[in-house]
């Protein structure tokens, strides 16, 4: 019980944070099994209610790059490859702690050659601690690999580790069970919404009680750290 009294006391003060209402963003929680919490996916699952989830295989590869000279402070560039069957698709993304500053210095474009999605999300981590992580984020994808996509001028070199990761997603739940070239273990519970209160909530019922509830001791580390230590 104490740890529910926890979310919700945090809750509200969460409620007064929200000051990017309605922008699209991904509430997360992630843990080490070892550490406490469900140690497999049907454990997982059956957390979250989840019965009928599809499942979808992937190999995922982060590279390091030349970061922007005029770039924001706190910002970060990353590189991200991504395989599933025959398809691969290479990502660019430009992350900080705080919504994306109007710098005249610095004019965010995608790097990437050919058609390439394009999105600006928050990420919304629940760390345990009293307000969650926020990380801010624009970036763009396209269907090719890197050495294709990328121009070799920002200078991409794929670290020397690879990452499998299996996906499970059923309405609007996405289960991620990373294993990482450590041999560590990491699961990912993530649902989609928009950065307000009232989401924020939702994922605080619908997620995380229930996961911490059967003991998950949420990490800070983001995927992409976890993914790059090699």
């Amino acid at each position: 019980m104490r740890a529910l009294h926890g979310l919700f006391a945090a809750s509200l003060l969460i409620a007064s944070t929200c000051g990017l209402a309605g922008a699209a963003a991904e509430f997360s929680i992630r843990w080490d099994p070892a550490e406490g919490g469900p140690k497999s996916v049907k454990e997982s699952l059956a957390a979250l209610s989840v019965k009928h989830a599809k499942q979808d295989d992937f190999v995922v590869q982060y590279f390091t790059i030349d970061q922007p000279g005029s770039a924001p402070a706190d910002f970060k560039a990353i590189a991200r490859e991504r395989r599933t069957g025959n398809h691969i698709e290479a990502t660019y993304k430009f992350r900080g702690p705080v919504p994306f500053p109007a710098n005249p210095s610095y004019v965010w474009e995608c790097p990437l050659k050919g058609p390439a999605a394009s999105k600006n999300e928050v990420d919304i981590t629940w760390t345990g601690d009293e307000l969650p992580k926020r990380a801010y984020s624009r970036s763009c994808t396209a269907n090719a690999d890197m050495a294709h996509a990328m121009p070799t001028a920002y200078g991409a070199k794929p670290l020397a580790c690879t990452n499998e990761m299996r996906r499970f997603s059923d309405h609007g739940v996405t289960l991620e069970l990373w294993e990482l070239t450590s041999g560590k273990q990491v699961f990912e519970v993530s649902i989609k919404g928009e950065d307000s209160a009232s989401d924020l909530k939702t994922f605080q019922e619908r997620i995380v009680s229930p996961l911490v509830n059967r003991g998950v001791r949420p990490l800070r580390d983001s995927k992409t750290e976890l993914g790059s230590a090699c």
